[in-house]
């Protein structure tokens, strides 16, 4: 399946993170989020939250991070972490821990915390469409992306003696891109056939890299090996 998602630019707004780079303002937080509403964003009870397993969290602490706009820091030691089931990337106000907030949705605007980039890309020119990504590599002509996403599962009560109760789970899956220069994206299958269609321009050696490297298309160490060799082809 192809998706071509497109960039647009949409204006800054709400409060404002001062950089430290060059000492301007940048209005980088959309919305202010109330710790004690973190439950309620999930439609849950605190006893519930507590009682789930897994996470809605890629980081579920506040990691320090950077802030880049236009592709130069703006803020850097930045307490983040990404939100994957709302989609957001979330700030913690340092001077009140009780406090933090959304930054900003726009694709001039991208964050690194810790090692991880996660950049924003509209869905088609729809910048409230759109959706975060993560840098998983970047190469010369395609890079290789990655987009979580979060399901919440209720607690399954055993209703006979031969089952077993569930407690309720956070389930996280991951769908792969390559994206190219310019900003179009093509969703990569974990279906051999399908992903070697996706490559179709190099369908023969792509097909023989596969086999030869038994490259596993649900591992992500494998598909940065492939995508590194499909854009050593062209």
């Amino acid at each position: 399946m192809k998706k071509i998602i497109l960039l647009s630019i949409i204006s800054l707004s709400s409060f404002s993170i001062f950089s430290q780079a060059n000492n301007a303002a940048y209005n980088l937080i959309s919305r202010q989020i109330d710790l004690e509403e973190e439950d309620a964003a999930f439609g849950l009870t605190q006893a519930q939250y507590n009682s789930t397993v897994g996470s809605p969290y890629s980081n579920k602490d506040f990691i320090q991070g950077v802030i880049y706009k236009d592709g130069k820091i703006v803020q850097s030691e930045v307490l983040m972490r990404y939100n994957i089931f709302s989609d957001e990337i979330e700030i913690k106000n340092e001077i009140d821990e009780k406090e933090y907030g959304a930054l900003i949705k726009d694709p001039n605007v991208f964050v690194k915390i810790f090692q991880d980039n996660y950049v924003y890309s509209p869905f088609e020119g729809s910048n409230e469409n759109g959706h975060y990504f993560k840098v998983v590599n970047e190469f010369n002509n395609f890079d290789l992306y990655k987009k979580t996403e979060v399901n919440y599962n209720p607690p399954y009560y055993a209703k006979t003696s031969y089952d077993r109760n569930k407690s309720a789970e956070f389930i996280q899956t991951n769908t792969y891109y390559l994206v190219s220069k310019k900003g179009a994206f093509y969703e990569l299958p974990n279906s051999k056939s399908k992903i070697i269609k996706v490559m179709g321009k190099k369908e023969k050696e792509i097909k023989s890299f596969i086999k030869e490297q038994k490259i596993d298309l649900k591992n992500e160490k494998d598909l940065i090996k492939l995508v590194k060799y499909y854009n050593s082809l062209l």
